[in-house]
């Protein structure tokens, strides 16, 4: 291809140059046509104005008119001009110089020889110019001015005339280059072409047709190897491409039937969970949603249309707290990449539900969804209702026998049902010991079902003294560390009064105590502390145990 294209950009090049060199000399020999015709209109002119300086001579000789003297006077002057002009356009060639430059002498000593003295005796009378004017000597150098014109101008012709002539062969000689560079750069680009469309042209297309054919799925198709040029490589190349794309094809099937079935697999998963699971892409649209939750919609009456937060807030009317259901909702809504955990209850029908969310992202870490799971706890939250009102009965149902019980053991006890031996006396205490632990069992029941029902519920009182609660609680605690040989310690300052429920802190500082006293081994120490910094009470529980 590159040796084609040269030959025919060299033989186009060189067809191009001989036309412009063919131009260069028409143009140059054209010039030089149209110089040798200026010389001969010059010598014309030049003649014309010696013939017209005769011819005015003879008329005023024979009219006495001077009118034609006057003429003849301004031709005179004239002649120099002409004569100069002439020798003028004959510069550049020694041989037109040398007879232009005769010329001009000769009509020089022409003027000056005869012009003049016909001028000057007409001056004196007009029979003496008569007589200048028909002496032979101005006829003689009439004669010989009129020769030497006629040799320049046939000289000149001469010279247009050969001028033509090469015009004329340069130009025959242009055609036929000119048709011989035509005729060969078609056979060049007829060839050319041949050769494109045989080592180019066929080959693009047998590779297009293979594109088409791969493009369409048959990736099993080849295109047939080329040679070592550029063509040959770009075969070469889509074989290549075409192995790796039925390589990648095959790989990708199987991707595609491990994700399918993966797919399969998870949906199973997903349908088989109690919760229902839906995942929403950034703006709350569902994705994903799971047969549970589908079901559940169904159950509540929810609207399927809008983003999950839309479909939630549907069934505001049946939730019993609407505002926190609504703030949630819209604390979701504006604050995405939040988690959220959250109880509700509806009252119609009666069901109680969890809901968690989580934000879900990509392995960039950037927000890509959230993944909402909803969870039907009202059976849990029945159970747990009917448990509270059983331990509530139990526990009241046994403190009043309890509490009859206590009142006649100490009875006996005092001895209103007569004398007690020593071994009777040891029997009631037991008795006495296992019903007032019996007792604390039954109340910390009820505080456990308080706890679950409602709650803590706490008696706050003000100006209660911390450093009593604490004291109280050391002195209740003296004979535990005794028996496990801990030393147990208090340290406090100024009177520290707060505002609470003594019960409750009592039993907070017992805890504290108990806990140190129980991980502390013998010969450890447990110190209690209280002070006061600023506005704030401190109470510190420090042991040497684990």
């Amino acid at each position: 291809m590159f040796v084609a294209s040269t030959a025919l950009a060299v033989l186009i090049g060189a067809a191009f140059v001989i036309l412009i060199v063919t131009i260069l000399q028409l143009r140059n020999q054209s010039n030089e046509r149209g110089h040798s015709e200026k010389i001969i209109a010059a010598s014309n002119r030049l003649e014309t104005m010696v013939l017209d300086l005769e011819a005015d001579a003879r008329r005023y000789t024979i009219t006495k008119k001077g009118v034609f003297l006057g003429r003849l006077e301004s031709a005179s002057q004239r002649f120099p001009s002409a004569s100069n002009n002439l020798v003028a356009l004959s510069a550049g060639d020694p041989n037109r110089v040398v007879l232009a430059k005769k010329v001009r002498k000769n009509v020089s000593t022409y003027l000056d020889t005869w012009a003049t003295l016909v001028i000057a005796a007409a001056a004196q009378s007009p029979e003496k110019a008569q007589t200048v004017v028909l002496s032979p000597s101005g006829e003689r150098q009439i004669d010989n001015l009129r020769q030497e014109f006629n040799q320049l101008d046939h000289d000149e012709q001469e010279r247009s005339d050969a001028s033509r002539a090469r015009a004329d062969r340069t130009e025959r000689y242009a055609i036929a280059l000119g048709g011989a560079g035509l005729g060969g750069s078609l056979f060049l680009i007829a060839l050319f072409s041949i050769y494109i469309a045989r080592r180019v042209v066929d080959p693009i297309r047998t590779v297009a047709s293979a594109t088409t054919r791969l493009a369409a799925g048959d990736y099993a198709h080849r295109v047939p190897p080329g040679g070592l040029d550029e063509i040959g490589e770009l075969t070469d190349d889509f074989n290549s491409m075409a192995d790796a794309i039925e390589d990648q094809q095959r790989e990708l099937a199987g991707q595609n039937r491990d994700l399918t079935r993966l797919t399969t697999v998870l949906r199973a998963v997903l349908d088989s969970t109690v919760d229902g699971i839906a995942l929403t892409n950034l703006d709350g649209r569902v994705q994903i949603v799971n047969r549970p939750l589908l079901r559940l919609a169904d159950e509540l009456g929810m609207n399927r249309r809008g983003s999950a937060i839309e479909q939630l807030l549907s069934i505001e009317d049946k939730v019993t707290d609407k505002e926190r259901f609504r703030e949630t909702m819209e604390r979701l809504q504006s604050h995405p990449e939040d988690p959220s955990a959250d109880e509700f209850e509806l009252f119609d029908p009666y069901r109680v539900f969890i809901g968690f969310t989580s934000p879900v992202t990509d392995g960039g870490g950037d927000l890509v969804g959230r993944i909402w799971t909803l969870r039907d706890v009202t059976q849990e939250r029945e159970l747990d209702r009917l448990k509270d009102d059983f331990v509530a009965t139990v526990s009241h149902e046994l403190r009043t026998p309890l509490t009859s019980m206590m009142g006649f053991l100490e009875m006996v006890r005092d001895g209103e049902a007569g004398e007690l031996s020593e071994d009777q006396q040891r029997f009631l205490a037991i008795v006495h010991r296992s019903s007032e632990r019996l007792q604390r069992l039954v109340g910390d029941l009820l505080f456990v079902a308080r706890l679950d029902a409602s709650g803590l519920q706490l008696e706050v009182q003000p100006g209660i003294s911390l450093n009593d609660v604490v004291a109280e609680t050391v002195e209740s605690a003296m004979a535990v560390a005794r028996s496990r040989e801990v030393a147990l310690d208090l340290e406090s300052s100024d009177d520290v009064r707060v505002r609470g429920d003594r019960e409750r802190l009592g039993q907070l500082v017992a805890n504290l105590v108990s806990n140190g006293l129980k991980f502390t081994r013998a010969g450890g120490t447990v110190t209690t502390r209280v002070r006061r910094e600023g506005d704030l009470a401190v109470l510190e529980v420090e042991d040497t145990g684990i």
